[in-house]
C-alpha cells in the first residue's frame, strides 16, 4: 500500500490547499486544527500508510485516523496529528503530489516553524512564497521573507513539488521555542485568517492556550505510550515464533 489517499466526499474544485503535518511546536497542528473548528469543516478523507505505526486517535469518544483531511467553500486542509518519521516524507509527499494533480488547487499555503534562534523577534512570521497575488499581500502585512536558508520536512518537500506541478505555493514559518507553542500557533493563524478573508477567533486559542497545552500534552503522552506498548508486543511475537 506505501501511502493511500482515501477521499470518501467531493472536493472543491479551485481549491486553496493548506497543508498542517506537525512541525516544530507542533505549531502548524494547533493552528489547523483550530481551523477546522472555528469554521465547522468537514472531513472528507484521510490518508493511511503502512509504514506508520498502527495508531488511532479519539476525540469526543470517536475513533480516528491520525491523518486527516477537511474541507469547506473553498479551502481544503491536510491535518496531521502524527510526525511523518524523516525516511517516509519522500513516500508521503509524492503521494500528496500525485493527488494534487487531480485536486488542481489554485493555490497552497504551507505551515510550519523555525527554532526561536533564528529570530530576533518572539513568534516573528517568516514566508517563501511563488504566489504573486499572496506575496504582495504578506509583504503589505509586513512578513519577513527568507532569503536564504534550509527547508526540511513535509512542508518543504511539498513546495518543490508545488514548484513542479505550477500550483502557486507559500510556505509561512514561525518562531517557536516550546513544545506545545500555543502563542506561536495563534501569531501563524492570525495571518492565516487575513490572507484567507476567513473570520477566526484567534483571542480564543490564546486565552485557551493553557487548556490547549495541557490537552496536548496528554495526547502526546497516550501516543507514546501506544506506539510504545505496539513495539513491546512485536517483539514479544516475533520471540515466540524465533
Amino acid at each position: 500500500m506505501a501511502v493511500s489517499i482515501n477521499i470518501t466526499k467531493s472536493l472543491p474544485k479551485n481549491a486553496t490547499l493548506i497543508e498542517a503535518f506537525p512541525s516544530r511546536g507542533y505549531v502548524s497542528t494547533i493552528a489547523a486544527n483550530h481551523m477546522i473548528r472555528q469554521l465547522k469543516m468537514e472531513q472528507v478523507g484521510h490518508m493511511e500508510s503502512d509504514h506508520l505505526d498502527a495508531v488511532a486517535v479519539v476525540h469526543d469518544g470517536i475513533p480516528m485516523h491520525p491523518i486527516r483531511i477537511y474541507a469547506k467553500d473553498d479551502l481544503v486542509i491536510v491535518f496531521s496529528e502524527l510526525i511523518i518519521p524523516f525516511n517516509i516524507v519522500h513516500e508521503f509527499s509524492q503521494a500528496t503530489g500525485d493527488w494534487l494533480k487531480t485536486l488542481k488547487p489554485k493555490n497552497a499555503i504551507l505551515l510550519a516553524s523555525v527554532p526561536g534562534v533564528e529570530s530576533k523577534e518572539e513568534h516573528e512570521i517568516m514566508m517563501v512564497s511563488t504566489d504573486e497575488p499572496m506575496l504582495a499581500k504578506l509583504r503589505k502585512l509586513k512578513v519577513r521573507e527568507m532569503q536564504e536558508g534550509v527547508l526540511t520536512g513535509m512542508s518543504s518537500s511539498l513546495m518543490i513539488k508545488c514548484c513542479g506541478l505550477s500550483i502557486p505555493a507559500t510556505s509561512l514559518m514561525v518562531e517557536t521555542s516550546y513544545v506545545p507553542d500555543v502563542l506561536a500557533s495563534a501569531a501563524l493563524l492570525k495571518i492565516l485568517s487575513e490572507l484567507l478573508n476567513v473570520n477566526v477567533n484567534v483571542e480564543e486559542l490564546v486565552k485557551a492556550g493553557r487548556e490547549i497545552e495541557e490537552r496536548f500534552k496528554d495526547s502526546l503522552e497516550q501516543m507514546k505510550k501506544g506506539q510504545e506498548n505496539y513495539h513491546e508486543l512485536h517483539q514479544q511475537m516475533s520471540s515466540m515464533y524465533r
